[in-house]
């Protein structure tokens, strides 16, 4: 196979595994959090991207956390993965699927500064988990802007430092006939 051609095909299998994985990921965090409080899952869906559970019992901070957890564990299995991660592998297919392995969770806290934003003017859209862990919190929506953009700082900052961005844009050029 020309590497164009595996190229584009990479990225289509990248995307194609990428966003289920994270909704996967995304709504095993909320589902966690509602077990850890004696809740009990009565719907799993990856294709509808939620989750609904019963019973259990919670407090602000379980509550908040159940609403930042979809979030949080994205970020967490990312992070893990970046400090696996092997900067010295030259596979096309392992350098395109890890860039969007970062910038799928990466992109998804955009609407953690967003919509903090939108609260501050009484615009957050209601059944959002960002309001949902605004009001259960009762975090400032400014100090949640600054906390995500220094755990997104951190992330960009490792991921760099293992070679991810550089790695993912020699591919790139190689592909072009640039290198």
């Amino acid at each position: 196979m020309k590497n164009k051609t595996k190229a584009y095909v990479s990225l289509l299998a990248s995307i194609a595994i990428a966003l289920p994985l994270y909704i996967l990921i995304h709504e095993s965090g909320h589902a966690m959090i509602a077990i850890l409080c004696g809740a009990r899952i009565t719907n799993f869906s990856i294709l509808q991207a939620h989750v609904i559970s019963e019973g259990g019992t919670y407090n602000a901070f379980t509550s908040s956390l159940q609403s930042a957890a979809g979030m949080l564990l994205p970020l967490l299995c990312l992070f893990l993965y970046i400090l696996v991660y092997n900067q010295h592998k030259e596979s096309i297919f392992y350098r395109i699927l890890s860039t969007f392995l970062f910038i799928v969770p990466v992109g998804s806290t955009f609407a953690w500064m967003l919509i903090p934003a939108m609260y501050t003017h009484g615009d957050a859209p209601a059944g959002d988990d960002v309001t949902k862990f605004l009001k259960e919190s009762q975090i400032n929506p400014f100090l949640l802007i600054l906390c995500i953009l220094l755990l997104d700082a951190g992330l960009i900052l490792l991921a760099k430092h293992k070679k991810l961005f550089s790695n993912y844009q020699q591919t790139i050029k190689s592909l072009q006939g640039k290198v």
